[in-house]
C-alpha cells in the first residue's frame, strides 16, 4: 500500500484492490506466540508511515465489520487490526488477503471453526486447505540411497518424477523376499546411525534393537515430556521383571528456544534419565536413551532412514501439520501418534491398521480448554502409574544424576499446570506404544507389510503436489 500510494500515485481504492489480489496468507500455527502482536508505540515510532496506513486499513475494516456485526463490539474488537494498544499481524493478513489457508485438513478446520471463525463467516470462499509436503527427493533419494536403488529395481524410476508412482509398491506387500530385502536395508541404515551415535555421543547402540525416534523442535505441545514419562514407566516395568521381547533404543533430537526454560528442563531430564538407565545393569540391557547432539538436517538425514517407530505425539489440535511424520513414513517407519496435524491424513492414506493412533481427539482437547476444568494434580493423585512416573523426576536416582532445580521445576510444571495435557494421554500412550513394540517383536512379517504400505502411500505428501495446489 505504501509503495502503490506514495511512490506510484495510485488512489487508495485501486491500491487496495491490487494489494488484496496480490497477497495470500498461509497460516502455519495456531500457537499464540507465533501470531505476532506489536505494541502500538513501538510500531508507530519505527514505522510511522506504515502505521498511518494500518490505521486507515483498520478504520475501513471496522466500518465494514459494523455493517456485518452491528453493535457486537466484542467481536469487532477481536477482529480489528489495531486494538488494545497493539497491531495484530494475523488480523492484518485476514483483512488484506484474497486467500487464507491452513497446512493440513485438521488445521484448516480449526482456522475456519476456531480462531478465524468470524472472518470465515463473512467470506468462507477465501478459506481453503493446502496440506504441507516434503522435498521427497532429498528425504528419500539423497537420505536413503539404498532404499531408492531398491525401489528403482522393483517399480522403475517413475517415482523420481511423480511421487504417487510409489503406489506401484503395493503389490509387493505380501512378497516375503521383498519384505526381507527392505528390512535388510533398514538394518544397514540402523548400522549407519549407530556409527554416528558412537562417534558423536560415545554411546554404542544395538542395530537389532527397535529404534524409536522423536526429532523435532523441543516444545511442550510436541510432548517430549510424554515420551520421557513413558521411559520412566518402562524403567520401572523392567526393574519389576517385565522384560520386553526386543530391546528399545529411544532417540531424541531437538533444540529449545534460548529463553524457554521448561523446554531446556525436559532436555535435562532426558539426559539425566539416560545416565540413570545406563548405570543400571539390568535395565540398560533392554532400554537406552540417546539425545543426539546438535540436532540438524544433516543428522536428520541419518536418523530418518534408520527409524522403526516415528513419534508424532503432539497434543491434538496443536500441530499444524508436521512434516517429519511424512519423511519417516516415506522411509518405512510406522507412526505412533495422536490424531493431530497431517497424522490425520496419513491415517486416511494407510488405514487404521497401519498406524498406531492414541489419545484425545482435537474436539476433546478444545472442549477441555473451553471448560477450563483440567487439573493435572488430580491425575497424579488418582493414578498410581502417573504418580510413579512424575515423582521419579525428583526421586533419589534422578537427583543423584542431575540438577534438583531443573528436575523439580519440571516436576512441578507437570503436577500443577501441564498446559498441554500430557497426563490424560499417558495411559493410552503406554498401551498403544506397547502394542507397537509387541507387533515389531512378535509379528515381523506383519510389521514389514505395514512398512511397505506406508512407503507406497507417502506420495501424497510430496511438495510437488503442495506447490501445484498453491
Amino acid at each position: 500500500m505504501r509503495l502503490l500510494i506514495d511512490e506510484h500515485d495510485f488512489g487508495w481504492d485501486e491500491a487496495w484492490d491490487i494489494t488484496c489480489r496480490t497477497l495470500s496468507y498461509t497460516n502455519h500455527t495456531v500457537m499464540s506466540e507465533a501470531l505476532e502482536r506489536w505494541n502500538v508505540d513501538l510500531f508507530r515510532e519505527q514505522l510511522p508511515r506504515v502505521y498511518s496506513i494500518c490505521q486507515e486499513i483498520n478504520r475501513r475494516l471496522i466500518e465494514r465489520l459494523c455493517a456485518v456485526y452491528p453493535n457486537d463490539w466484542g467481536k469487532i474488537n477481536y477482529m480489528a487490526v489495531i486494538a488494545n494498544n497493539e497491531v495484530r499481524m494475523a488480523n492484518l493478513c485476514l483483512a488484506a488477503c484474497h486467500k487464507v489457508n491452513g497446512v493440513s485438513k485438521l488445521h484448516t478446520d480449526i482456522l475456519r471453526n476456531g480462531i478465524f471463525r468470524d472472518y470465515c463467516q463473512i467470506t468462507p470462499e477465501r478459506f481453503l486447505n493446502v496440506t504441507n509436503g516434503i522435498a521427497y527427493r532429498r528425504w528419500l533419494c539423497q537420505s536413503d540411497p539404498l532404499l531408492t536403488d531398491y525401489l528403482k529395481q522393483l517399480i522403475g524410476g517413475d517415482f523420481l518424477r511423480d511421487a504417487r508412482a510409489l503406489e506401484k509398491l503395493l503389490p509387493y506387500q505380501n512378497d516375503e523376499k521383498v519384505l526381507a530385502d527392505l528390512m535388510a536395508i533398514k538394518r544397514k541404515n540402523k548400522e549407519r546411525l549407530a556409527a554416528l551415535i558412537e562417534n558423536q555421543n560415545g554411546v554404542r547402540v544395538d542395530p537389532d534393537s527397535i529404534f524409536d525416534i522423536q526429532i523435532k523442535r523441543l516444545h511442550e505441545y510436541k510432548r517430549q515430556q510424554l515420551n520421557l514419562l513413558y521411559l520412566i514407566h518402562q524403567y520401572h516395568e523392567i526393574k519389576a521383571g517385565h522384560l520386553p521381547a526386543t530391546p528399545l533404543v529411544s532417540i531424541f533430537g531437538a533444540k529449545a528456544a534460548p529463553a524457554y526454560t521448561i523446554a531446556k528442563d525436559i532436555i535435562h531430564a532426558l539426559l539425566t534419565l539416560s545416565k540413570v538407565i545406563a548405570a543400571d545393569p539390568v535395565v540398560s540391557k533392554y532400554l537406552q536413551v540417546v539425545f543426539v547432539e546438535n540436532y540438524n538436517v544433516t543428522a536428520a538425514e541419518k536418523l530418518i532412514p534408520a527409524c522403526d517407530l516415528s513419534e508424532q505425539i503432539s497434543l491434538a489440535s496443536k500441530e499444524a501439520s508436521g512434516t517429519g511424520n511424512m519423511k519417516f513414513m516415506l522411509n518405512g517407519a510406522l507412526t505412533l501418534g495422536t490424531m493431530d496435524g497431517a497424522n490425520v491424513e496419513i491415517c486416511q492414506q494407510v488405514g487404521d491398521e497401519n498406524i498406531y493412533i492414541f489419545g484425545q481427539t482435537s474436539d476433546q482437547v478444545i472442549h477441555r480448554y473451553e471448560m477450563g476444568d483440567y487439573q493435572a494434580s488430580q491425575w497424579v493423585e488418582g493414578d498410581p502409574n502417573i504418580r510413579r512416573a512424575v515423582d521419579f523426576l525428583v526421586g533419589p536416582e534422578m537427583l543423584a544424576a542431575g540438577h534438583e532445580e531443573n528436575l523439580r521445576r519440571l516436576h512441578d510444571e507437570l503436577v500443577w499446570k501441564d498446559w498441554f495435557q500430557t497426563l490424560p494421554d499417558f495411559n493410552a500412550y503406554v498401551v498403544r506404544k506397547g502394542q507397537a513394540l509387541s507387533d515389531y517383536a512378535c509379528d515381523p512379517l506383519g510389521w514389514r507389510k505395514k512398512c511397505v504400505i506406508n512407503i507406497a502411500k507417502a506420495g501424497l505428501f510430496s511438495s510437488d503436489r503442495t506447490i501445484a495446489e498453491y
